[in-house]
């Protein structure tokens, strides 16, 4: 069995992740596909995408997240 480390949005594609955000504030939740989080956020670092969020119901920069296995 084999770990996969996801840190880029390249590598979601690849794995053929998904992504899931959640807001550490109001508990919305958003999931994007790879070739979405690369659409939205350009090839780069989750850590980098995870700077920029700010959630689109309360405004706060408090975005957790997630890499979900693939379907």
């Amino acid at each position: 069995m084999s770990t996969k480390h996801v840190r880029t949005t390249g590598d979601l594609v690849r794995f053929r992740c998904s992504l899931r955000i959640d807001c550490g504030t109001c508990f919305a939740s958003k999931t994007l596909s790879g070739p979405e989080a690369v659409a939205a956020f350009g090839l780069g670092s989750l850590r980098q995408a995870q700077a920029r969020l700010r959630c689109s119901r309360c405004g706060q920069k408090a975005a957790r997240l997630l890499v979900l296995d693939p379907v």
